[in-house]
């Protein structure tokens, strides 16, 4: 078995410097966007508008866009980076774990094909990744490639004048391996050479840690940026919203928002002018509505429960209407003479409106 390792995961900062090159990248592309209009056969007014028009576009929609991509990068770093590592992580636990195809041999001399001197992952015919071992022949240097299923890996070429298929050739002197490709349809010959003692040098951009001091802001910053942005948001869908529905926020500014003891004195006249004693709430319940329960007396000699219960109910119905307060579905008990019921107060401009869409939800389905 080969030692050399074919490592995906990389430490935290090579994920931190690639992130932040491509939020360089995507900030400067930005910055070298132009004005979309060509304006120099415009002339008089016309062209005097679109100067305008162009200058606003470099001096403040370019600045605008560049200050929330920075913030949006900035803000979804760490999440981006966990998410690349676990993904490298997972590729190399992939490879780790894949079992080497055995009974292997070489195609030229029959050798017995025991050392492998790669593995790495590679799409197959399917589209996926899959763990794919790469044999060379100790004594003639042929090679054969098997995917960890034990399926041979087979290379189909393309024409780059024609795209049939070719014939390859494999030629290798000391560390150079040249490839020759040959079309049976239109005769056209291509060849690649690979040299293996080349190593691939990173470019090294000179200019990285300025662009990057640039471009690139803290993840708190960001995330303060993107805040304030979504409030922003929601303030002018709020706008919005209340020119949308003018009349719903209207009936909201006119509704009286009473507190428990102005409630008393709003109901006690009505009650008394109606026959009605003795009103008492009990302790509130306070939980994301107020809730109030309330007993009283009926003073009128010979009215019947249903009419008492009914009476009542219209009472606190019709007097409720224009408040924040309103009489509980559960309805109004009665025990010779002795009322119960629980009321409702509402708080809160988001529960208001709710209230307000189902007063006119049921007015107008009682038209």
């Amino acid at each position: 078995m080969s030692n050399k390792q074919y490592i995906h995961l990389k430490d935290r900062t090579y994920y931190s410097e690639l992130y932040d090159k491509l939020t360089i990248e995507k900030c400067q592309r930005w910055e070298d966007k132009k004005y979309s209009k060509d304006i120099t056969k415009l002339k008089g007014k016309e062209k005097e508008t679109e100067k305008i028009k162009e200058k606003l576009f470099h001096d403040v929609t370019i600045p605008l866009a560049l200050h929330f991509i920075k913030a949006e990068r900035a803000s979804k770093k760490s999440e981006t980076i966990q998410e690349w590592m676990k993904r490298d992580k997972e590729k190399d636990e992939k490879i780790a774990n894949a079992e080497e195809p055995q009974d292997v041999r070489c195609l030229g001399c029959s050798s017995s094909l025991i050392n492998y001197i790669f593995r790495d992952l590679l799409s197959n015919y399917k589209g996926k990744e899959e763990v794919v071992f790469m044999f060379e022949c100790s004594r003639c240097g042929k090679r054969r490639a098997f995917w960890e299923d034990g399926t041979e890996w087979e290379h189909k070429p393309k024409c780059a004048e024609c795209r049939s298929e070719v014939k390859t050739e494999t030629k290798r002197k000391d560390n150079i391996i040249t490839h020759i490709y040959s079309c049976p349809n239109c005769g056209h010959v291509g060849t690649d050479k690979l040299d293996l003692s080349k190593k691939v040098k990173e470019e090294i951009d000179p200019n990285f840690e300025a662009n990057r001091k640039k471009y690139c802001i803290s993840e708190k910053e960001g995330f303060e940026i993107m805040f304030q942005a979504e409030q922003m948001g929601k303030l002018v869908e709020k706008f919005k919203d209340k020119e949308e529905n003018k009349e719903i926020y209207d009936a909201v500014n006119k509704i009286k928002k009473l507190k428990v003891a102005e409630l008393q004195n709003l109901l006690n006249p009505v009650i008394e002018n109606n026959g009605y004693i003795k009103l008492e709430f009990e302790k509130p319940e306070l939980q994301k509505d107020v809730t109030l329960s309330f007993s009283l007396q009926d003073n009128i000699p010979g009215r019947e429960k249903y009419d008492s219960v009914h009476n009542l109910q219209r009472l606190i119905r019709e007097t409720l209407a224009p408040t924040n307060w309103r009489l509980m579905s559960d309805g109004i008990t009665y025990r010779l003479g002795f009322l119960q019921g629980r009321l409702k107060g509402i708080e809160g401009e988001e529960n208001l409106l709710k209230l307000v869409e189902n007063d006119l939800e049921k007015a107008k389905k009682s038209r």
